[in-house]
């Protein structure tokens, strides 16, 4: 049940339109479920997001946001400020305790001009109050940066969820079913974080459903990881905002040339047009984060469902094991900037890089199945460190010893004394922060995924051209089009 070729064009208009009265919405849905699960760093995004409006002068668009519990004066937010911690306190949770929650409290959150709490009425309530309201050409973008959690449903794994306030939820379907109560002609584009946020790029579906065609208004979405995956970056430290390392700190920073730091970064304009696209700031962050994600937008899962990669009968289409000069040349500047970025990244060069990159996920598939990896030299190093000190004063075995608390209390400068004195301090610090900077193999074997990930992509979207179904592939191209909008109306 595929739209007709006309009735895409028409609902394609929108981005071509020039009308004045044409407006952009935003619609940002953040925070956690519960005080325990409402992070500071979901809060940071929201703050960083509300920054990029303003570099980009778009504070006079419409900008509703629904935080956590809203504007009640409960302390809704987790936050943990080591800093806040005396140093003596601090030496002695690394070396002889736990740093875990160390630190740990809650406070209201600090997001200005909240319309409400994110409970799913709340939602529902703006999309009948404001977005049915919208008008021809106008635009909505939802940034959402919460939880999220696997869909419940065995015949619809896609039907992942946004955690809402007070323990509640929103279906990728319910989601779909509150786009619907928008005009047709109502552009959509979504940046979502959740884990498992990929499931909502079946929203471009006629109810979320693939076997029921694309829906009648124009989607698109950009995820920081597919359905069945958690993704990375929700932490409740303040003090170590520049070290965030998530899917929308890479993506807005792409999209504004600052990072959360107000730094300016190069901006990735990979085709040379002066500026900076959805979909080029997607390679951005597929290319520069370091992170646990596998990410996807919607023209991902579109050829998912309408295109496929070669089988014995399928003589005309490419394959998984095409030689990389031939991938490289069907590539866009951003996938051609994602190929060789991630190829140097990963040392990988020649033309079988891409069996060579299959390859490399299966033996670290069978590596990490071979038991616990050795311990890291900066660990050993601080058991060292420990035993040196616990030589000296064996109360410190258990840190609720009368002694070890004078030591973090009245005869806090010894302690710190001895630890900072001793002579593998200085070295122990060197590794844990060559430690914080590398990749380690799980990331490692991501961005092999990734790499794979933008190799097969290309196959499929040259195979969609071979299958020469006029109709799919205008669908497609409308897709692409949409995704290679701008922040910028």
């Amino acid at each position: 049940m595929r739209l007709s070729f006309s009735v895409l064009l028409i609902g394609w208009a929108f981005l071509g339109s020039t009308t004045l009265s044409a407006e952009d919405f935003f619609l940002t849905i953040g925070g956690g479920s519960s005080p325990p699960a409402n992070q500071a760093s979901l809060e940071k995004n929201v703050l960083f997001f509300q920054r990029v409006l303003d570099h980009q002068k778009l504070t006079h668009c419409t900008h509703d946001i629904f935080f956590s519990d809203g504007n009640e004066a409960g302390r809704d937010l987790q936050v943990i400020n080591r800093n806040s911690v005396p140093e003596a306190n601090r030496l002695m949770a690394e070396f002889f305790g736990s740093r875990q929650d160390l630190g740990l409290h809650y406070r209201n959150h600090t997001v200005a001009d909240v319309r409400d709490g994110t409970r799913p009425e709340n939602i529902r309530t703006w999309f009948e109050e404001v977005g049915a309201n919208m008008e021809s050409g106008d635009r909505l973008i939802v940034y959402v940066t919460a939880h999220g959690s696997r869909s419940k449903d065995r015949e619809n794994p896609h039907d992942t969820t946004i955690a809402t306030w007070n323990n509640t939820s929103i279906k990728m379907t319910e989601f779909v079913s509150l786009l619907d109560g928008l005009p047709e002609d109502v552009g959509v584009v979504a940046i979502m974080v959740q884990c498992h946020s990929g499931g909502f790029a079946r929203f471009i579906f006629d109810g979320g459903n693939s076997d029921r065609g694309l829906a009648a208004q124009n989607r698109v979405g950009f995820f920081a990881t597919v359905h069945d995956r958690p993704a990375s970056g929700c932490t409740a430290e303040v003090d170590d905002e520049e070290n965030y390392v998530e899917y929308s700190t890479f993506f807005w920073a792409a999209l504004s040339g600052r990072d959360r730091n107000g730094n300016t970064i190069a901006a990735p304009d990979y085709n040379g047009d002066d500026v900076v696209s959805f979909d080029e700031a997607h390679a951005y962050t597929i290319l520069t984060a370091d992170t646990i994600d596998l990410p996807l937008q919607t023209s991902d899962e579109f050829l998912s469902v309408y295109s496929r990669l070669k089988k014995d009968e399928d003589a005309d289409l490419l394959g998984k094991s095409e030689s990389y000069e031939l991938i490289l040349d069907l590539a866009t500047e951003s996938q051609r900037a994602v190929l060789e970025g991630l190829s140097e990244q990963l040392e990988l060069a020649g033309d079988d890089r891409i069996v060579d990159a299959r390859k490399a996920i299966q033996s670290r598939r069978g590596s990490s199945r071979r038991g616990r990896p050795p311990e890291s030299p900066s660990s050993q190093l601080r058991r060292r460190i420990a035993g040196d000190i616990e030589r000296r004063w064996p109360e410190l075995a258990n840190v609720l010893n009368p002694v070890a608390i004078e030591l973090v209390t009245t005869r806090s400068e010894e302690l710190v004394d001895a630890i900072k004195g001793h002579r593998d301090y200085d070295r122990y610090r060197e590794l844990v922060d060559q430690q914080k900077s590398s990749i380690d193999g799980l990331k490692k074997k991501v961005k092999y995924e990734r790499f794979l990930q933008a190799a097969d992509r290309i196959a499929l979207e040259e195979n969609l051209r071979r299958l020469n179904d006029a109709e799919t592939i205008a669908q497609y191209e409308a897709i692409i089009r949409a995704e290679a909008g701008t922040l910028l109306p």
